[in-house]
């Protein structure tokens, strides 16, 4: 008896397993409506992948670009670093201003009492027949190394830019006279100053240490403003000897000796 009822629960739990399959079954089958919308959904997967599959490759394509540019980038990067170091080293070496310029601290040159006579003197002189126009007057200027290399006892206080501005004013007053000599010597010098330019063509000029060169006198530089002739003004003209820009020279003229101050051109301005 007991196997008996053993049997029938078996056939019993087969038989509810087999529906409980059915019902699953059942469950799974869908009708063409809904066999439509799956359909639909999965065309809009495929087509979201394929979107993602191109992106994919462009990016791919992107990365690579970026890669191969990479060592050209750091040639780049190299060269502008090589150029930033040469361009400190320049600002740390190079004046305020180079000869084509003019300092706007010796701006106040051009208000001399001479320059306006000077400047018409040169201007008689590159008239038509006259003499080939003079070079200027040679502006050698310091460098901060150069500076450097004095001993501080003789360099003092003085900067570059104010030693450079120094050469640039007596640069001006020597091309000042060089002009007034011209105008005098060809009976063209008018103004005021006239006087001080015969005199200076006729009696300081003809000396053969100043012959072909480019000097200024000592009684030039007391209206001065770079540099005058102060405890300052005699450091800074030592100083400028000491460095070969300058040579003192004494001439005599009218029974007196005057201080005459020689600047010198450079080796390649000789």
């Amino acid at each position: 008896m007991e196997a008996t009822c053993g049997g029938f629960e078996a056939v019993v739990s087969a038989f509810s397993k087999q529906i409980a399959e059915l019902r699953e079954a059942t469950l799974l089958r869908v009708d063409d409506t809904t066999r439509q919308l799956h359909t639909q959904d999965v065309e809009a997967i495929e087509a979201t992948v394929r979107a993602l599959e191109h992106k994919l490759r462009d990016i791919k394509a992107y990365v690579a670009r970026e890669a191969a540019a990479i060592p050209q980038v750091e040639a780049v990067v190299a060269a502008c670093q090589l150029q930033q170091h040469h361009l400190h080293h320049i600002a740390g070496h190079l004046p305020t201003y180079l000869p084509s310029l003019r300092s706007p601290e010796v701006a106040g040159v051009k208000e001399n009492s001479r320059a306006a006579p000077n400047q018409a003197a040169a201007a008689d002189g590159g008239g038509g027949g006259g003499p080939k126009k003079r070079p200027p007057a040679p502006r050698r200027y310091i460098t901060a190394d150069e500076l450097a290399s004095v001993s501080s006892y003789m360099r003092g206080r003085l900067t570059a830019d104010r030693i450079n501005a120094a050469l640039d004013e007596m640069a001006a007053l020597a091309e000042g006279n060089a002009a007034m000599v011209a105008a005098a010597r060809r009976n063209r010098a008018t103004g005021p100053n006239k006087k001080h330019a015969m005199w200076i063509a006729f009696n300081v000029a003809p000396h053969e240490p100043l012959k072909g060169r480019s000097w200024v006198l000592e009684a030039d530089l007391r209206t001065g403003t770079a540099v005058r002739l102060d405890k300052t003004g005699k450091a800074l003209l030592t100083l400028l000897r000491h460095l070969g820009r300058l040579q003192e020279v004494r001439v005599q003229a009218d029974g007196a000796t005057h201080l005459v101050y020689v600047m010198l051109p450079g080796a390649g301005d000789q």
